[in-house]
């Protein structure tokens, strides 16, 4: 009987932990807040020079301004777990977060049947 109390008590102070650890990696609009500009990208798995030039800036309040079209555009964006929602312009796009650490963001979408990643990163200021 004291086995079965004290496997109950571990499994239940396991499941505490497990449930308390939120998405420590989670990126926030703080995180993305500021000018990213694109340093490479592929189209379906190949190098491809037609997003030179491209950036996003993101501020906290879900505004996004980005020359993906070739002028510059507004646009306004949320954060749904690992993606950013692009809405409310010309191209509305789901951007997946593949990787985020400061000052470098991959992302990943598909735009009109092409798959695309891009690494961004923060200029220096």
């Amino acid at each position: 009987m004291k086995f079965q109390i004290t496997t109950l008590s571990l499994f239940f102070i396991a499941l505490f932990f497990l449930a308390s650890c939120g998405d420590d990696n989670a990126v926030a609009t703080t995180d993305l807040a500021g000018h990213w500009e694109i340093q490479s990208a592929t189209r379906d798995g190949e190098p491809t020079t037609t997003m030179e030039g491209m950036y996003f800036d993101f501020s906290e309040d879900g505004q996004l301004l980005t020359n993906m079209t070739g002028t510059e555009e507004a646009y306004d964006y949320e954060l749904d777990g690992e993606a950013i929602l692009q809405r409310g312009g010309p191209i509305e796009a789901d951007f997946l977060i593949e990787s985020f650490t400061e000052g470098e963001l991959i992302l990943t979408t598909e735009l009109r049947r092409k798959k695309f990643r891009m690494v961004l990163r923060q200029p220096a200021e």
